[in-house]
């Protein structure tokens, strides 16, 4: 168990190098780069509707108080800060989705010498990937409710927050193992099968990544080293692996 902790996290700094290869780079730069203008026009636009409020509620104060409008503005930069730090995870996940299972599909091509072997007409795959979501939604709110009310009961409150850091690595997983698994038309609950299968490097790899995007400015990157990750764990530790049947 620990060792396959340790495999899971040890994906993650393995698969940097993953990223530069031809091919991969611009699943990494086009997303990067929409996320960074988007999030810039949002900045701007949060600047030129907070400026003319600020120099409205500066008109009512005299010169000697000038100095506040700079705590304004270290207010506004602040919480502009904060909005992009908790934001840009999941809208970048929005953002470069279209974009993950190619660079799943190009990695695995480098790692393999071969593409990813599906045989399901694209229609049969979108509706397969729409339910796949559902069941995820639905399999994500009821872990949340039981999780949240544990988290009310006394004493075994105690223990709430450790399994909210389980079960947050244990969904960064299924997210982000659902890019290569996907490509080789595994659907959600075959997906669960497999990342029980090798329990802890699914939680090694969802807890480094739990930790990537909740550093500022790495997190900018973390999307794109988790896809790597998951694909380079996909090809030498799960795909060979044939998950035990559902009972």
């Amino acid at each position: 168990m620990i060792g396959d902790v340790t495999i899971g996290i040890q994906a993650l700094a393995r698969s940097l190098r993953l990223l530069n290869k031809p091919g991969v780079r611009v699943y990494v730069v086009i997303p990067l780069c929409i996320n960074l203008l988007l999030f810039g026009a949002l900045i701007w636009y949060g600047y030129s509707l907070f400026n003319p409020l600020v120099e409205w509620m500066m008109s009512f104060v005299s010169d000697l108080l000038d100095f506040l409008e700079w705590f304004i503005w270290l207010f506004f930069g602040t919480l502009a800060a904060v909005a992009v730090f908790f934001s840009f995870t999941p809208v970048a996940n929005i953002v470069a989705a279209p974009f993950n299972a190619l660079m799943a599909e190009k990695i695995e091509i480098h790692l393999t010498g071969k593409a990813p072997s599906s045989n399901v007409s694209f229609a049969k795959m979108a509706l397969d990937a729409i339910a796949s979501q559902l069941r995820k939604l639905v399999y994500i709110l009821l872990w949340a409710l039981g999780l949240f009310l544990v988290s009310l009961i006394p004493v075994i409150n105690l223990i709430a927050p450790v399994l909210w850091v389980v079960f947050g690595s244990w969904l960064l997983s299924l997210e982000y193992f659902d890019y290569p698994m996907g490509n080789h038309d595994i659907v959600f609950d075959e997906e669960k099968r497999y990342l029980r299968e090798r329990r802890g490097i699914a939680l090694g790899f969802g807890g480094g990544v739990m930790v990537m995007t909740s550093i500022p400015i790495v997190n900018f990157i973390a999307m794109p080293v988790a896809v790597a990750a998951a694909t380079l764990l996909w090809v030498e530790q799960l795909q060979s692996n044939t998950p035990t049947p559902a009972p």
